[in-house]
């Protein structure tokens, strides 16, 4: 596949750079100074250097070492298991979101489109994808854990000092610089029960020569592909914990090669009636039978999909800086990082036709065949054999490349002038069938003067597919997207006089940055008239904007004990929206009244822009379940007899939708065919962020921080809320709703197949929504880290850091008007976790190590609704209940065969651990919430692994 010029010709000066480098790398650093002197750093949440790390600002410190003895070996594994990653997020393991190939985390559950992503300091490309199809997200992959010094979290809002984005966190990745050895690390990794194996290679080094300083960092690593086959717990349908519960069609093989039609209801023509044992012309299919419906050829898969992407990384990074003298020194560095991956969705590629052009099903998945005077659906999945690569490619880009100048000026005032600019590239492509050209190949051409009927060709239906038939309706689905961010940053920093307990310290930067980005899908993926078989749809999007930015810092020195932070900032959006600018501002306060003890507070406000795809969005499409209220409530009518206010046409549609032996319940679960597009008018996004707390040194090796915060975000970007918008047609066509603005403009948008559509009449087709302000979310918790270190004499010594954060109150309101939802925390359809904890215990003895790393998800609401508004059968809201903490052990044990080479043996999910779940769960395989847990821990379960590293 054709890859970007310009990142070939970065990656192979980058490879030059460092190739030049390791003849250097043995430096001599017996010029270094021997005094130790107080180092004056710049910590995330501030650009005023302090000699302190603990300021008004709780801020979260990963180093390197930490990464490692936590068991982890990337920067999203180290991310995702901080106590504040309290909300729900998607990855490799969700192989049909529109970003299978990207790692996101989210702080304090208010998306991961709501924390400023920074590398040294400096904005970085987000994925040129759209997270599930709507923001704007970083991937944390494109980092490696090589390259990283340390990673500093601010989870809390900063717009005052870092602009838009910084509305509920900051992570800062720092990398590696006055390197002067080299680092070599070899890892390889294998699962308890098999699959998912990976390896990676690293070498980090660095030399000094006179004013210049070269550091760098390679990191190659290879994964393979994780399936549930190859696992025993969800390899066969019958493994979920709700098999006696769950819809019949989740407890038969799946649908593989099958014909349908209308029989008193949906049923399935016997393929007896298309030639004997058809189904044994192909290996991977049986002869199956849904009792509801009748026999097709069918398939348990299971264990088809992957859980696991196979990825292949590299990750090329260089930083130098030469000082030119005394006062001034000239820095650069770049980071290229380069993935090819690929997942797998199910067994093959499917094609039906429910996914027909528009305009020529009946009721979106009917033709009429006219040859036996009947309707009909067809449906097939193709094989490895028959298409060939049945896997989706993803290939993807970034490049980060930043230089400046810094020093001092007018004796002891810091300044630094920089520009930064970063571009991220993704491409992937998978063998789709052309709908439209399925359907001339196995139904022919319409009969004259119509449009739906059909004589099909039920021999080349079901007969395997051939060469000529794979020619003839198979092509290459390719989509690609790009991103980029150029920032232009200067800065300038220093004392500007002295009071009595201190100098007042101050602090100003200027920003200029520009951004775009642009999706291209395929043209037949939103082309309706042809179409994909699988009934793949996409999101596109072009779009640009500059942004201006100024902020001010100052530090004042109250008294001894007491410290003064403000801050203030104006950004200016040069775009075509609604947002102009906004100002911005912090106040904070550092209290000492013991040199031991900090109590701190901090409060900001806080501004950010739209995401740029939620602005410039393209028509978009996709598929989603939903509650049908308004059906629901009138199956319940029907089924207790009362009167429905329905044509006696229009209740009999109804009634055939009904499942009769229960009041309110659908026979069959609902989904529709979503569109969206951006929207210029919105709004920017609004709020504040606070915290009181305090740090607290026992002990010289003894230490207590609790945090006390607050995020509170008004309106709040998002699309339109699924259930808010079907509640509320349900209202509106109930008559409950008294606004008729909102009711005209709701019901406008959703169209319903008309009476006498066979089998789906009245039920969702298309929904038609964008992106809109909503209201309000409010978080109140608490964070609690303690840190400690006993000294055990000749048996060592024994060190713990717990981390722990909880969620005290969640408020939410979707809409001006609405009710304010002040139990939100605990309510069903919060996704988000309540607690989590974040442990490490240590042990450490003259060459030997052991570190253990405590993850804990605090308990969660099972599957099942327990409100009867929502979920109206007294049955299934029997089974609602919260379900226990899941707890994650890695074990991590280090032997040190000298001072420069170290071997370690790791185990991660110690004790074999599952995501939970119980009886309630019939949302398929793997058996619990995707979105809540992360795949790809519960499903690799217990891992070992093997690394040296040698320092040379």
């Amino acid at each position: 596949m054709t890859r970007s010029k310009l990142s070939r010709s970065i990656k192979a000066v980058l490879i030059g750079g460092i190739a030049f480098s390791g003849h250097h790398a043995v430096a001599n650093t017996s010029e270094q100074a021997a005094d130790k002197q107080i180092e004056r750093i710049v910590t995330t949440g501030s650009r005023i250097s302090r000699a302190d790390v603990e300021g008004p600002s709780p801020i979260v410190v990963l180093s390197a070492q930490d990464i490692d003895a936590k068991g982890f070996s990337n920067v999203y594994e180290a991310l995702q298991s901080l106590s504040s990653a309290t909300g729900s997020t998607q990855g490799q393991g969700i192989t049909n979101s529109f970003t299978p190939n990207a790692e996101t985390v989210n702080l304090r559950g208010m998306g991961a489109n709501r924390t400023l992503v920074l590398l040294n300091g400096r904005r970085v490309a987000n994925y040129p994808r759209a997270f599930n199809g709507q923001n704007n997200v970083f991937n944390l992959s494109t980092i490696s854990a090589a390259a990283i010094s340390r990673i500093e979290v601010l989870t809390g809002g900063s717009s005052a000092v870092y602009g838009s984005d910084a509305i509920a966190g900051v992570i800062n990745i720092i990398t590696k610089t006055d390197v002067d050895d080299i680092t070599v690390r070899l890892r390889h990794a294998t699962t308890d029960q098999g699959g998912g194996d990976s390896n990676k290679f690293s070498i980090a080094g660095g030399f000094g020569k006179g004013g210049l300083n070269v550091s760098y960092a390679v990191e190659y690593s290879k994964q393979d592909m994780l399936l549930g086959s190859e696992r025993d717990w969800l390899n066969d349908f019958n493994d979920g914990p709700a098999t006696s519960e769950e819809p019949e069609y989740q407890t038969v093989n799946s649908r593989s090669i099958m014909a349908g039609t209308i029989d008193g209801g949906f049923k399935y023509i016997h393929p007896q009636e298309f030639g004997n044992n058809v189904c044994d012309q192909w290996d991977e299919y049986d002869f199956s039978e849904r009792p509801s419906r009748g026999f097709y050829c069918g398939r348990d898969t299971t264990g088809d999909r992957s859980y696991i992407n196979d990825r292949e990384q590299l990750s090329l990074y260089t930083n130098l800086t030469y000082q030119i003298n005394n006062e001034h020194e000239i820095f650069a560095e770049a980071l290229y990082w380069d993935s090819e991956a690929a997942n797998r969705g199910g067994f093959g590629v499917n094609w039906g036709t429910n996914a027909l052009p528009d305009g020529v099903a009946l009721g979106g998945q009917w033709v009429w065949d006219a040859t036996n005077k009947r309707y009909l659906y067809l449906g097939r999945t193709f094989t490895e054999q028959e298409v060939g690569d049945v896997k989706s490619h993803f290939e993807d880009e970034m490049l980060y490349t930043a230089a400046g100048f810094r020093g001092t000026v007018f004796s002891d005032w810091g300044y630094e002038v920089s520009i930064a600019h970063s571009a991220s590239d993704s491409f992937e492509y998978e063998n789709l069938v052309a709908s439209d050209k399925a359907m001339a190949y196995f139904l022919g051409s319409p009969l004259e003067g119509t449009t739906s009927e059909f004589n099909p060709n039920y021999d080349r239906f079901w007969k395997p597919l051939d060469k000529a038939g794979r020619d003839a309706i198979i092509e290459v689905n390719d989509s690609s997207a790009d991103a980029s961010v150029t920032t232009v940053n200067a800065s300038l920093t220093g004392d500007l006089f002295e009071l009595d307990a201190g100098p007042i310290a101050f602090a100003m930067a200027v920003e200029w940055s520009t951004e775009d980005y642009e999706i291209n899908v395929d043209p037949r993926t939103l082309d309706r008239t042809k179409g994909w078989g699988n009934g793949l749809t996409g999101t596109e999007g072009k779009g640009d904007r500059d942004r201006y930015g100024m902020a001010v810092e100052f530090r004042v020195p109250v008294s001894e004990q007491l410290q003064a932070s403000i801050a203030g900032r104006y950004d200016y959006y040069d775009d075509e929206t609604a947002v102009d600018g906004a100002f911005t501002y912090q106040l904070g306060l550092e209290y000492r009244p013991l040199e031991a003890l900090l109590v701190r507070a901090n409060y900001g406000t806080t501004f950010r822009a739209p995401d740029i795809h939620q602005v410039f969005a393209g028509p978009s499409g996709f598929y989603s379940s939903i509650t049908d209220y308004w059906l629901e409530s009138k199956c319940a009518q029907i089924v207790g007899q009362q009167p429905t206010g329905l044509s006696a046409a229009e209740q009999e549609a109804v009634a055939y939708q009904c499942d009769m032996s229960s009041a309110g319940k659908l026979r069959e679960s609902q989904s529709y065919r979503g569109e969206r597009t951006g929207n210029k008018n919105l709004k920017e996004e609004t709020g504040y962020s606070a915290t009181i707390g305090f740090v607290w040194s026992i002990t010289d090796t003894m230490d207590l921080t609790t945090d006390l915060y607050r995020i509170r975000i008004e309106d709040q970007v998002e699309s339109w809320d699924t259930d808010h918008f079907f509640t509320t047609e349900a209202k509106c066509r109930n008559g409950q709703e008294q606004n008729q603005a909102l009711c005209d403009d709701v019901l406008s948008r959703i169209d319903r197949f008309a009476v006498g559509t066979p089998d789906v009449a009245l039920t969702v087709d298309t929904a038609r929504s964008t992106y809109i302000n909503q209201s309000l979310n409010e978080q109140t918790g608490v964070d609690v880290n303690y840190k400690a270190a006993f000294d055990l004499g000749a048996y060592g010594e024994f060190n713990l850091d717990l981390k722990y954060t909880h969620v005290l109150e969640v408020v939410d309101q979707k809409f001006p008007g609405d009710k304010v939802d002040k139990e939100y925390r605990d309510s069903w359809l919060n996704n988000d976790f309540r607690s989590r904890w974040d442990n490490r215990f240590g042990w450490n003895n003259d060459d030997w190590s052991v570190q253990l790393q405590q993850t804990r998800y605090g308990s969660s609401w099972n599957d099942e609704d327990p409100d009867a508004t929502r979920n109206p059968s007294d049955e299934r809201r029997a089974f609602a209940k919260r379900m226990k903490p899941w707890l994650i052990y890695n074990l991590g044990v280090t032997y040190s065969i000298n001072d420069n080479h170290f071997v370690k043996l790791g185990v991660n999910n110690l004790r074999d651990s599952k995501a939970r779940n119980d009886e309630s769960y019939i949302g398929g395989r793997p058996w619990f919430n995707r979105y809540r847990y992360p795949v790809t821990t519960a499903v690799m379960g217990r891992t070992f692994s093997l690394e040296w590293t040698g320092r040379f």
